[in-house]
């Protein structure tokens, strides 16, 4: 539970951080982006020891859901994050960053977005009960299927957005010369 409340602090306190003291587009997804391949490689070498802890005796428990590490879906949105930043440190290295503003607000949308449908699973799995079979969930939890689905709708129209930015503001640069 301390893991899932630090990764939740983490991923809103470093950009949040960046934000206020004024930096570049392309910090906000760096900082994001160390803090989920961070944590996706505490969750690899969390559940390595929880493997090594599962005697060979107990096969029920060694290759089921309830064991494997999905911490790569961290380490994958490290990665996107890091490829954006980049990206976008280019955009502003070669004067295209037409819009950082805008860029910014593309940037929390989808850093909200990511959020709601990813980590905040990680945080309520430590916290409620998680059944096998959707059909066995607690009736409470339909609110918190709708906010994740509405949070990866809004990451997936952000990112779109995000990328027709960036595309828009290459070009415009690329049709100056």
């Amino acid at each position: 539970m301390i893991y899932s409340l630090t990764l939740l602090f983490g991923l809103i306190l470093a950009p949040l951080l960046a934000h206020f003291r004024g930096w570049k587009p392309a910090a906000l997804f760096f900082a994001v982006a160390v803090i989920y391949a961070a944590f996706g490689a505490i969750s690899f070498a969390h559940m390595q020891i929880v493997l090594s802890h599962v005697r060979e005796t107990e096969p029920t428990y060694h290759d089921t859901y309830y064991v494997v590490s999905h911490g790569h879906y961290m380490v994958n949105l490290g990665i996107a994050m890091a490829v954006l930043g980049a990206i976008t440190w280019v955009q502003t290295r070669f004067g295209a960053m037409r819009y950082p503003a805008l860029t910014k607000t593309l940037f929390w949308a989808l850093h909200i977005g990511l959020i709601g449908s990813t980590v905040f699973y990680r945080v309520l799995a430590f916290i409620l009960p998680r059944p096998r079979r959707y059909i066995d969930y607690p009736e409470f939890m339909e609110t918190y299927l709708m906010i994740s689905s509405w949070s990866g709708f809004l990451s997936q129209v952000a990112l779109f957005g995000l990328l027709c930015l960036l595309l828009w503001s290459i070009t415009a640069k690329w049709l100056e010369r």
